[in-house]
């Protein structure tokens, strides 16, 4: 059951008189209650007009499993299940250090939901919101995915210094909205946790198979493929040509000789893969719980 926040109602009801295509940006800091927000809108919208949802936080991901971002459209009939899920490999579970990444994915889902024909847009956006960083990250966030509506969810003012940066915007609606009393605060160990749970779902029905690296794109921390270790134990995305992601998959050895790449993943179709993204993160399902997820940085000064 979700309680309804201040503001919340006044919010739905300006979405459902728009007249055209409505893009709504929701920025609030980690544990403002940005998704049970985005849940609400969506719940209240979705029977009368095509609603997207993009969730761009990649630790506490909800579409697909953390370390990306992802969209999904909701039909108008609340008989139907919700379209395919789309999905973007930034290859870790917070934006800092995959800024780039971040803006990207972002930016083609939310161009996917245009294209499908969406008439509202809902985009949960990442929790990074403090110091010049924060500030940045936002403001490019914004600008790049250009929303008619800004929903800020704060304590008090502390997100005005990115809203000023839009303040004068003739096309921009500012929502201003309390923090609701009812937003769930989850500790570092519950968000780590919940991560946790997430993968091993997604993984629950995964197998080894080997691919070939033959012809195909390598993107992102691209390990060294003359040693048959380097990739091990990577969390990986196998692409489509247009780059949203087949299926994630766990690297293992690396046969040099002829660019063979096991991967540990649910089951895909081989023949759609046009590139592997290899991602900042190592995954180990067979770690006690709080150890299963490793930065490949890390890792790596730790062996040296």
């Amino acid at each position: 059951m979700i309680i309804v926040g201040e503001g919340w109602e006044e919010l739905t009801a300006a979405i459902l008189r728009a007249d055209a295509q409505d893009r709504i940006y929701v920025i609030g800091s980690t544990n403002s209650g940005k998704t049970t927000l985005c849940r609400y809108l969506i719940n209240e919208t979705a029977e009368h007009m095509r609603t997207a949802y993009v969730d761009c936080d990649t630790g506490q991901s909800t579409i697909g499993p953390p370390t990306t971002e992802g969209m999904v459209l909701y039909p108008l009939s609340p008989a139907e299940p919700p379209g395919q899920v789309h999905l973007r490999f930034v290859g870790s579970t917070s934006p800092g250090g995959h800024f780039l990444q971040t803006l990207t994915g972002a930016k083609r889902l939310v161009e996917k939901a245009a294209q499908l024909g969406a008439d509202a847009t809902i985009i949960d956006s990442p929790g990074l919101v403090f110091g010049g960083v924060g500030i940045e990250f936002q403001v490019q966030m914004i600008d790049l995915l250009h929303p008619t509506r800004i929903v800020a969810l704060q304590h008090g003012r502390e997100l005005e210094p990115p809203l000023a940066n839009f303040a004068r915007h003739p096309a921009i609606t500012i929502h201003r909205i309390p923090v609701s009393p009812a937003a769930v605060v989850r500790t570092a160990t519950e968000r780590r946790r919940y991560r946790e749970e997430r993968f091993a779902a997604y993984f629950a029905g995964a197998q080894s198979r080997e691919i070939s690296l033959r012809g195909l794109g390598l993107q992102g921390r691209v390990p060294d493929l003359k040693n048959p270790h380097g990739a091990r134990r990577r969390l990986i995305s196998l692409n489509d040509c247009d780059n949203f992601t087949l299926v994630l998959g766990i690297a293992g050895e690396i046969h040099t000789r002829q660019r063979l790449l096991t991967v540990f993943a649910p089951p895909f179709d081989s023949a759609a893969v046009a590139s592997v993204r290899f991602g900042s993160l190592n995954l180990d399902l067979d770690a006690e719980s709080g150890s299963m997820e490793s930065h490949v940085g890390k890792s790596e000064r730790k062996r040296t």
